[in-house]
């Protein structure tokens, strides 16, 4: 049987594109059916050898407007932060892709709190929810399916390395509840995404155990052997750090059929602590 090329892009390269290019590789070493032939976009050539050593082909560029070809019938996944000159360009050059995800953030439920599932409405009166919005609608309209993420951690990044490098503070009392998804979860349902033709679909992501700030960080500084932080008043936080919203995306899972490997940060950041320490 012959073994068929099968192309993925990344459009900007950071700790999604990293989880996705072992998914990719490993499911070449595994299948004799495909061999994934990877690609990312960089605006700086120093990255080059970076990204190549990821197994990843770097594509150095000022603009998208000229990768039509390499776009052609590919899986296209989009990371990038919104930009309206560059989603309108990329956009128009992806419209051939086999298949395309672009990574949103659940900031576009804005100022909403609670509970947060597929059903709820976006906040289009935040700005940061209207720009993330905007982008979203653009790349709905050639095809993409969309995925809101929160807070992502992983591979080397995370809460526990603010904490260990003492620059993070605990937003206000730390009772806001916060959710995340670990990175190789998240890749796990881009790559079900594409892989099932989902065309058009926004789905949620995040672990099915939002907790309060002030859960997760006593649960890791007693894991570290570390001083709990100092906190700052929310409204000197950062916007993604002032929400107060418990992500529900088990309607989403199950469409994806992905079983999360991370279901709570306590599996995640285990998981990271021994990765580090071995």
């Amino acid at each position: 049987m012959a073994i068929i090329d099968r192309k993925l892009v990344f459009l900007g390269v950071g700790q999604v594109a990293r989880a996705l290019a072992d998914i990719a590789l490993q499911s070449s070493a595994d299948d004799a059916t495909y061999r994934y032939l990877l690609y990312g976009t960089t605006r700086s050539a120093e990255r080059a050898d970076e990204i190549r050593s990821l197994g990843i082909q770097p594509v150095i560029i000022d603009s998208f407007e000229n990768l039509g070809n390499l776009l052609a019938d590919a899986f296209v996944v989009v990371s990038f932060p919104p930009d309206p000159v560059s989603d309108d360009v990329a956009c128009s050059v992806a419209a051939g892709a086999s298949g395309i995800v672009y990574i949103s953030s659940t900031a576009v439920y804005g100022k909403t709190e609670g509970l947060v599932d597929e059903k709820t409405e976006v906040d289009a009166q935040s700005p940061q929810a209207r720009a993330r919005l905007d982008a979203e609608n653009k790349w709905l309209q050639v095809g993409a399916s969309i995925i809101r993420a929160p807070g992502i951690y992983g591979r080397g990044s995370g809460l526990h390395q603010r904490l260990r490098s003492g620059t993070y503070r605990l937003p206000g009392d730390g009772s806001n509840y916060v959710s995340r998804i670990h990175v190789d979860d998240l890749a796990q349902m881009i790559m079900m995404a594409l892989n099932t033709n989902q065309r058009g679909q926004v789905f949620l992501s995040g672990d099915t155990q939002p907790t309060t700030h002030r859960e997760i960080v006593e649960w890791l500084v007693s894991r570290l052997e570390l001083p709990f932080p100092e906190s700052i008043p929310l409204e000197q936080c950062h916007y993604t750090q002032r929400g107060n919203r418990k992500v529900d995306a088990a309607k989403s899972l199950e469409k994806l059929s992905v079983n999360l490997r991370f279901p709570s940060y306590k599996e995640g950041y285990e998981h990271e602590l021994h990765s580090q320490s071995s």
